[in-house]
């Protein structure tokens, strides 16, 4: 696991190679073990590598590295799951490797398929491959953005990195805030700024599942690589089981010792047991806890008390809550708002502190499986939906603009009225016309069109049948990716740990795409039967009381309304009294209205407030 960062120029710039080191160095944090770069012979273009080392603890396993001929190098960010099975076909084949790296892999397999092979690649990665031959840069990022990769376009060439702040070095980055991107954070579930935005103009995220090739500081073309199948299969609980063990027996491939995350919830339960079935004595577990009395950690002890680990518990520390989200601020690069994210953050530090490098967690079984209390109501919408008459959709529109904006009632009209792909799209667009309007002025116009990218990638081959499915698709790829793939990035990367996550196996979320939604709902409330095919599959591995609890979700008992109104009140206060209006974005006025109706309780959503303090606070540090 490793900061990558790679410059492309359409001259000889000076001190490339310099650049390429210090933006590796900016993100020490994610590869403490070596910080190099290499240079191009042309002299346009460079590479730097900040190296943790999980596979291949040598001096050989070095980035960027190269391959035999010494014409293509690599700067990879990740885990490549298959790369054993890869290597033994390439060796097949002639090619000759010269470390026990899985990122060597990618070298060898570019000589065979060339831009192909993202493809070809299981596992979590984003990496910059150099290519002396042609001069250009080919990069590319997991399917489901598991590793991160921001570039920016300069008068000067181009810059790529694992994190913002190391794009920012540098010369000629626009660092101006895009409105589109301020106005999309805040609207809905939101809490990041969602691909392929940042918060500067001139910054950008390659999306997951994508490729982009580079030449002369130029971009010569993107493209996605990945198009999953939503065809609805029948899914059985060892078919499941089957691809779910595959999925941890790949993660637990390490030169280190891998520990986990545990909860006593159901996936992290599922994982601690599948690592000890297969082989793993004495797995070191960790969890986090409001007080020693916290439910969580009760559960979490009788786990670790069935399955023989070796556990440690931690108590929360709220008076460092505030310090470390301005820290994962910092490290980010634009405003996030999660407060899990600091929970998060403070177990992986206890972790490295321990000397542990890499953990298993649970990210992404709700996404795939439906465990969210609202699955239940969207999952009877999806049943009623096709018998209602496309006649009536019209109708059903004009009820939707009659209800109170933001209801339930009102929401429900809006997807009912919406075809199929452009069902989430309509609740998007109806809150950026209400929310923009005051927060952003002059931005209204560009609703239409900022959706539309939003949210139509990922439904350009077709969205899902079922309106539950195309909610929760997007909501793995864009809407929840704070609580998934950020969330299982940026606090352990912040702590020189890696998060491997079984549940955003690919294999595993393309057959959980194909499974129907009724194997994974029952009933008009959760009573503990979301994530029902999940949960049948793992009677006999996790015990029933865990299987069927109540939900809690990470860091359940610390919500932002309690932190806004208490002890970071005066510090709220402070940001939204002296707010930057964004050269001229924001309507100051309008931010600080929202806030005093939040303090009188007139129901404005503390999620909101939340969020604009996010981006106060991170103005504040940059």
């Amino acid at each position: 696991m490793c900061g990558i960062a790679a410059l492309s120029t359409g001259e000889p710039f000076p001190c490339l190679e310099e650049i390429a080191l210090a933006m590796a160095r900016k993100q020490r944090h994610r590869g403490p073990d070596l910080q190099a770069a290499y240079l191009a012979p042309s002299g346009c273009a460079a590479l730097g590598h900040a190296r943790l080392s999980i596979v291949d603890l040598s001096p050989l396993g070095n980035q960027p590295m190269t391959n035999e001929t010494g014409d293509l190098w690599l700067a990879c960010n990740g885990e490549i799951y298959n790369h054993r099975a890869l290597r033994r076909e390439l060796e097949a084949k002639g090619h000759r490797f010269a470390s026990q790296s899985d990122c060597e892999v990618i070298l060898h397999l570019y000589e065979e398929v060339g831009t192909d092979l993202p493809g070809r690649l299981h596992g979590m990665f984003a990496f910059v491959l150099y290519d002396a031959q042609q001069d250009t840069l080919f990069c590319a990022r997991d399917r489901l953005g598991k590793k991160p990769l921001v570039y920016a376009q300069t008068p000067r060439g181009l810059a790529l990195a694992s994190e913002i702040p190391a794009v920012r070095l540098f010369p000629g980055v626009d660092t101006s805030p895009d409105p589109v991107a301020l106005g999309l954070y805040l609207l809905r579930n939101l809490r990041h700024i969602p691909d392929p935005w940042t918060f500067y103009t001139g910054i950008r995220r390659l999306p997951p599942g994508h490729a982009m090739q580079i030449s002369r500081g130029q971009i010569q073309k993107l493209w996605r690589y990945w198009h999953p199948d939503f065809t609805i299969q029948p899914t059985s609980t060892q078919a499941l089981l089957d691809a779910f063990d595959q999925a941890v027996a790949l993660r637990r491939v390490a030169d280190v010792e891998v520990g986990a995350l545990l909860s006593g919830g159901v996936d992290s339960s599922a994982i601690v047991q599948a690592m000890t079935a297969q082989g793993s004595k004495g797995v070191r577990t960790y969890a986090l806890g409001r007080d020693k009395d916290d439910e969580e950690l009760a559960r979490a002890r009788q786990m670790a008390a069935l399955l023989g680990t070796q556990h440690r518990e931690f108590i929360f520390d709220a008076s460092r809550q505030h310090q470390q989200l301005e820290h994962l601020l910092g490290l980010y690069g634009e405003p996030i708002m999660l407060l899990p994210l600091t929970y998060a953050y403070e177990l992986c530090e206890h972790i490295k502190e321990d000397g542990l490098r890499v953990v298993m967690t649970g990210h992404g079984a709700d996404e795939i499986y439906y465990g969210y209390p609202g699955a239940n109501g969207m999952a009877l919408l999806s049943t009623l939906l096709p018998f209602l008459p496309t006649l009536l959709r019209p109708a059903l529109g004009g009820l939707a603009r009659r209800c109170a904006p933001g209801s339930r009632l009102q929401e429900t009209l809006l997807v009912a009225a919406s075809p199929a792909g452009q069902r989430k799209a309509a609740l998007y667009k109806d809150e950026a016309r209400r929310l923009w309007a005051d927060l952003l002025p002059g931005l209204e116009g560009e609703v239409e069109e900022a959706i539309g990218q939003l949210l139509g990638a990922w439904l350009e081959d077709g969205a899902p049948a079922a309106y539950i499915d195309e909610a929760h698709m997007l909501g793995l790829m864009h809407e929840n990716c704070h609580s998934v793939t950020i969330a299982g990035d940026l606090p352990a990367m912040a702590a020189s740990v890696e998060a491997r996550c079984p549940f955003l196996d690919q294999d595993l979320v393309q057959l959980a795409w194909q499974t129907h939604y009724r194997q994974k709902t029952r009933g008009l409330r959760d009573r503990g039967q979301n994530k029902w095919i999940l949960k049948k599959a793992l009677e006999g591995r996790v015990p029933q009381d865990l299987l069927y609890a109540p939900k809690r979700g990470f860091g359940y008992h610390i919500q932002e309304e309690a932190v806004l109104r208490g002890p970071w009140k005066a510090q709220v206060d402070r940001a939204f009294d002296g707010m930057d209006d964004l050269d001229g974005i924001l309507n100051v006025a309008a931010a600080r209205k929202l806030k005093r109706a939040f303090d009188d309780r007139a129901g404005v959503p503390a999620m909101l407030i939340a969020k604009l303090y996010a981006v106060a606070v991170f103005q504040s540090l940059t």
